[in-house]
Parts: C-alpha cells; sequence; structure tokens
C-alpha cells in the first residue's frame, strides 16, 4: 500500500472495512453493503420514477428492461452473480430484475460517493470487486495502478451504439484495449430556489455567501470540493495545485462550511433536499434542476459559474483479477442496451454516451428535455476541466479534512 493510501482513512467505508479485519472480514462486508446499498438505491429510484415522463414511467422501464433482457438472451453462457462497485444512478432495479430472469447474471451492487473511496476500496481488496465505476482521469489512474484490465470495446455489439466520440477518448485509450465503458457526463453547475435566493448569482462565490448558512448542500466528494474553491479562487487546474493555491482555496473552505447543510452521499439526496426546501443552493450535474421540479419542487435557476467549472465522463472498468469477470462481457451486451439506457435517462436525467437511446427518447418525445441535458453534444466533454487525481490529491484530502474533520 503506498503512502497516499495509508493517509486516505476519514472515509467511512475504511472504518467499516477497518471494522471486519481481514480479507474474508472484508468480502463479508461487500456484501453487506450490496445489499444494504441496493435496497437503498431502489428507493431513491422509486422515489424518483414518478416525476418521470409517461412514455418512461415506471412501469414503462420495467417492459423496456424486460424486452432488453429477452432480445438479448444468449446461447447457454456463464451465470453467476458479480460485484458491483458504482453509484446509484448507473443502474435501476427493474433492469437488474429481468436481466437476472433472462440470461441468469445477478449484479451485488455497493454504492460510494467520491472517485478516491473506490479507488482505494480496489487497492485494499481487490478482485473480490468485479466491476468498479470511475471518473474521467481516474480511470487511468486505476491502470496505472495495475487494478483494471483493458479490453476490446469493439468487442462488444452493444459497443455500437455509442457516440464515436465516446469510443475514441484518448484517456481512456491503450495498446492493450480501452480502459472502460463509457456511461455518461456533465459539467458541475450551481443551481439555487429564486424564492430566497436573490437573483443574479455567476459565480462560485454564491456557495460562501454568508446569508445563506446551513442552506448549501454538495455531494461527499472532498477532492472536488476542494477543486470547485480552487475554481473560486481562479485557480487554473485545481487537481494540481501548488501550496499557495491549496492555502487560498482552503481559506475559501472555511467560509463554506456555516453554509453547509451537509454533505450528501448520492446526487439523489442533493435533489431530496432541494425538492422538500431544506437547501436553497446546491452543486449539481446537468439535469438535476429537472429532477427536483418533476418530483414537485421548486423551479430552481441554474448557472455554470463564470470562473470555469470541472465535469466528469464516467465508465464501467474491469478489475484486475475479479473472480467474476466472465460475466461482465454478458451483461453489459444487456445492460448498455439503448433501451435500458433511454429509460435510465428519464429517470436519472443527465447526458449518457448511447446515441442509439438519444434517438429513441426523440421517438418517444423527448428532445427538447434531452437536447436540455446537451445528450446530442457529447464532444462538450472536451471543453471541461476532467475530474482526476493529480499531483495535490493528497494535500487537498488533508486540507478538508483540517476544515470538516477527519
Amino acid at each position: 500500500m503506498d503512502e497516499l493510501t495509508r493517509q486516505l482513512r476519514r472515509r467511512e467505508f475504511l472504518k467499516l472495512a477497518g471494522a471486519v479485519g481481514a480479507t474474508a472480514g472484508l468480502g463479508a462486508f461487500l456484501a453487506a453493503c450490496g445489499a444494504s446499498t441496493a435496497s437503498t438505491a431502489a428507493s431513491a429510484v422509486a422515489s424518483a420514477a414518478p416525476s418521470a415522463a409517461p412514455s418512461m414511467a415506471p412501469t414503462a422501464a420495467a417492459s423496456a428492461a424486460a424486452s432488453v433482457a429477452a432480445s438479448v438472451a444468449p446461447t447457454p453462457g456463464p451465470t453467476g452473480t458479480f460485484n458491483w462497485l458504482t453509484w446509484s444512478d448507473h443502474w435501476y432495479q427493474a433492469e437488474l430484475d429481468n436481466i437476472k430472469a433472462a440470461i441468469n447474471i445477478s449484479a451485488n451492487v455497493t454504492s460510494f460517493s467520491d472517485n478516491i473511496d473506490a479507488y482505494t476500496k480496489i487497492q485494499q481488496v481487490g478482485g473480490q470487486v468485479d466491476m468498479v465505476s470511475g471518473d474521467a482521469l481516474w480511470v487511468p489512474h486505476y491502470y496505472e495502478s495495475q487494478l483494471i484490465d483493458p479490453f476490446d470495446i469493439n468487442s462488444l455489439q452493444v459497443a455500437s451504439q455509442l457516440y464515436s466520440v465516446a469510443r475514441a477518448f484518448s484517456i481512456w485509450t491503450t495498446p492493450a484495449g480501452y480502459l472502460g465503458y463509457p456511461n455518461g457526463w456533465s459539467p458541475v453547475q450551481i443551481t439555487y430556489d429564486p424564492a430566497h435566493v436573490t437573483a443574479g448569482a455567476d459565480s462560485w462565490q454564491l456557495l460562501l455567501d454568508p446569508k445563506y448558512k446551513k442552506r448549501v448542500i454538495v455531494e461527499d466528494q472532498p477532492v472536488e470540493i476542494m477543486a470547485y474553491m480552487g475554481k473560486a479562487a481562479g485557480v487554473k487546474d485545481p487537481y494540481n495545485m501548488t501550496a499557495d493555491e491549496i492555502a487560498q482555496a482552503k481559506a475559501l473552505l472555511v467560509q463554506l462550511k456555516p453554509n453547509i447543510l451537509r454533505l450528501a452521499p448520492q446526487n439523489t439526496d442533493t435533489i431530496a433536499a432541494l425538492k422538500n426546501g431544506e437547501a436553497w443552493i446546491a452543486t449539481i450535474n446537468l439535469g438535476a434542476d429537472i429532477s427536483v421540479k418533476n418530483q414537485g419542487g421548486p423551479e430552481l435557476t441554474t448557472f455554470t459559474p463564470k470562473e470555469g467549472t470541472i465535469g466528469w465522463m464516467d465508465s464501467e472498468m474491469i478489475v484486475h483479477g475479479g473472480g467474476n469477470t466472465n460475466l461482465l462481457m454478458p451483461f453489459l451486451e444487456a445492460h448498455e442496451q439503448a433501451e435500458n439506457v433511454a429509460a435510465n435517462f428519464m429517470i436519472n436525467k443527465r447526458p449518457l454516451f448511447n446515441e442509439k437511446a438519444y434517438k429513441l427518447l426523440i421517438n418517444q418525445g423527448q428532445q427538447e428535455l434531452a437536447d436540455h441535458m446537451l445528450y446530442n453534444k457529447p464532444e462538450t466533454v472536451n471543453t471541461m476541466t476532467l475530474k482526476g487525481p493529480g499531483s495535490s490529491t493528497q494535500a487537498v484530502i488533508a486540507a478538508f479534512n483540517d476544515v470538516f474533520g477527519a
């Protein structure tokens, strides 16, 4: 274990992993987390689904998943259960249920918040996880650390449904193969309730205004929160900050802390807090404001900060040494079908890389919504400061812990 790993001990999953101890215990921990987080995420999807347009109401999403599962049912192949470390918006329960019924492959899902959480967990438990999700520059970092295996993305028939740009990102391309199966993307924006917040905000400074004590919510991602503060301070590269730049970002973090209602473990928690009025201001991905409105919450005002923003594009990676990796390609062939992706879009409201799913959304009368989310402009990812580890990762986590507590 390297020095960085030894010092990243604030995260809750490490506390839990420490409690169970040895490798066998960690396996039990993964199984237990899979059960609890799958239940949590399923509840989140259930609460979000009624807001979907009629063409993708829960029963329609379930029907889409069933149709896909039936259409991709293969000749007899590998069956069983694999362990998947991911975010709650990468799947929905009806889809997993129907894939299991069709091809007898199940996903034991464990959720996480920050990329560093998942990276450190994979360092700890290795092949006890089979597939892990990760953002942008974190993906090659996994590869450089020999934690994932590249693969031929074009060996998957479903990959032909992707936008071509998604199959050719240079940061995910190696001589040995592609590093991850592309899922979704978004720039980070700020949204606020104009009933409570002064109109006209266009800067990261809104998060720091003392008028909004305990009314701001951000996702529990220390590296990203420090990147936001870096952007607010005018730092050009918030993932490779100098000591002086980290000090500037930390000073702004001190200003931010009194305004934080709580650090949200998932984007669904952010949406819920905005919907019920607990939070007036939040950092969000594309489309979260629409989800709040569709679930009966206020109509929010959303902007991209004038200082610039960061963004993510995520993928599914094959963990090196996973005991069930033979299940992953058949699973991805079913999971990534356009019907499932379109249903997922209607539930979670953010752009995805499946071009065929975009065409389905147009046919379903959802083009205006999809275009609002920039679904048809995946090249936008090339204009963002992408999430990833950098030379200052360890130092910014230490700075965050100084302010928010280890």
